[in-house]
């Protein structure tokens, strides 16, 4: 989809995930009745003064909006703990979050012909794992262990899919990383 980057609130309000469009309608809500109040003060207008009396619900309406889009935004990514040797997720797993090394190191393995998994990489702080099924919509490529203690965080599939799809520079950085471990994934094979 391409989208006018000149186009203001409206396009964004059209275009945008879910959150984005109740984020807009908060916006707008509490603009309208800050803009009605600000020209009832203005003018003295006791008509204005009624309906901004009548309709202060409005802002009410837009403040419990914007909670609810926080509340949901909060979710979208979370801090997880592992300690050495655990299994964050496994090859052939479905793949439903995207993860971000926060500190520690991971272990990426892969299953051989003999079955057997090998260690094709490790992943220290920074890095991040598991967008290639997610995007790709297939299994796990790989296994996941960690070699130390790791602290990652755990992105949701709508999260990451809301910054993949706006953000022209995340989603060249992912589509850059995808190819380069598809290569490798194609010469260890």
């Amino acid at each position: 989809m391409t989208r006018n980057a000149g186009g203001g609130l409206l396009s964004g309000f059209k275009g945008g995930d879910w959150r984005s469009r109740l984020l807009g309608l908060a916006q707008l809500c509490v603009g309208s009745i800050a803009l009605l109040s600000l020209l009832a003060m203005i003018t003295k207008e006791p008509s204005l003064l009624v309906v901004f009396t009548l309709l202060q619900w409005v802002l009410v309406v837009g403040v419990v909006l914007f909670g609810i889009v926080a509340v949901f935004s909060q979710r979208t990514m979370v801090l997880e703990q592992y300690g050495p040797g655990e299994i964050i997720f496994r090859e052939g797993d479905e793949g439903r979050h995207v993860y971000v090394i926060k500190s520690g190191t991971v272990e990426v393995l892969q299953k051989g012909p003999d079955r057997t998994e090998h260690v094709i990489a490790s992943l220290q702080s920074g890095a991040h794992f598991g967008e290639m099924a997610l995007i790709q919509k297939v299994p796990r490529t790989a296994t996941i262990r960690t070699a130390s203690a790791v602290e990652v965080f755990r992105m949701s599939p709508s999260g990451f899919v809301a910054l993949y799809t706006h953000l022209p520079g995340f989603r060249g950085h992912f589509q850059q990383v995808m190819e380069s471990r598809l290569k490798e994934h194609e010469l260890g094979s």
